[in-house]
């Protein structure tokens, strides 16, 4: 259990502001740098959005505690064909989590369907908090990419990757245990996206496993976001890119811990930058089908606790 191990002080922080978010220039490229590093050796890092407001974060966790609070049976009408994208909750395993997921989440008419379901009279600041989250934390998201594609000399498939990419927002809660309860809030896995940007309220629980063995727990402040890749982006990379196992613990505190993830997906079949493989780090993995990963990991005979890109799509 991750509770038991020794946690080390924390993970690579990384800042993104205004000053170093112009392409070509100096502290674009030495960031870059810095976020490659981070993510072949920890698979994820924390940065510092400082685009994000302090009200924009209380309007959005705010609508968290209400959306949480309506019955179960309002929330069980969130279903999706695609395996983890619906609600999940009440389940005996991990009694402490419940989720909700929005497809398409970056749209207005991905966000609108998802309210029209919860609130049918809608719910216009509910609809335009998660618009707007989903907005600006999508553009983080395609920022880190541009800076892996670009050091990695395959710029020339970015544009084509960004347009087939949708994202998944997904509204967590994690009560805390009760007496004789499992702290357990979700068993350790990888995340089956290309990448996931994690926000959440100021109780802590998520802990990330190091090459090493080690957790590192992921220590949050209102402008923090974790940025962590995926199965899809370890494939993607040949292998370059770590996806990291994690999960979440609760300690025994009264208050819950509410998060958002921001989940990056992409339609049609990924391609392996064959710029990625040469004799000396040769080609490790297959074109795949990005949902097709994700229906495998959600087979019951599939392990979780480690990736599954090797599994579905190695060489």
């Amino acid at each position: 259990m991750g509770s038991q191990s020794r946690l080390l002080p924390e993970l690579p922080v990384i800042e993104f502001s205004q000053e170093n978010l112009n392409p070509g220039t100096d502290l674009w490229i030495s960031t870059s740098k810095r976020v490659v590093f981070a993510l072949e050796e920890y698979g994820c890092f924390v940065a510092t959005y400082s685009d994000f407001t302090s009200e924009a974060e209380d309007e959005i966790f705010h609508a968290l505690e209400e959306m949480f609070d309506l019955p179960t049976e309002v929330k069980s009408r969130n279903t999706s064909e695609k395996p983890y994208f619906g609600y999940v909750g009440q389940h005996p395993s991990i009694p402490l989590n419940e989720s909700l997921g929005i497809d398409n989440a970056t749209t207005l008419e991905g966000v609108q369907s998802f309210m029209n379901l919860l609130w049918p009279a809608g719910n216009k600041r509910f609809s335009d908090g998660a618009l707007a989250f989903s907005k600006k934390v999508s553009e983080l998201e395609q920022m880190v990419k541009r800076m892996v594609f670009e050091s990695y000399g395959v710029k020339k498939y970015y544009d084509s990757h960004v347009a087939s990419a949708t994202y998944l927002l997904r509204l967590m809660k994690y009560r805390a245990p009760e007496m004789n309860e499992t702290n357990q809030g979700c068993d350790v896995h990888t995340d089956k996206s290309f990448m996931t940007i994690l926000h959440q309220n100021q109780v802590d629980g998520l802990e990330l496993k190091t090459k090493d063995g080690d957790w590192i727990a992921f220590e949050s402040s209102p402008t923090s976001f974790l940025v962590m890749a995926g199965d899809a982006f370890l494939a993607w990379s040949n292998g370059r890119i770590h996806a990291p196992l994690h999960q979440v613990v609760m300690k025994e505190k009264k208050s819950p811990r509410y998060s958002l993830g921001l989940f990056a997906f992409h339609s049609g079949i990924i391609e392996i930058p064959p710029e990625l493989a040469d004799p000396e780090n040769p080609l490790k993995f297959k074109a795949f089908d990005h949902y097709g990963l994700l229906r495998y990991f959600s087979k019951d005979d599939v392990p979780k606790d480690v990736s599954s890109a090797q599994a579905y799509c190695g060489i």
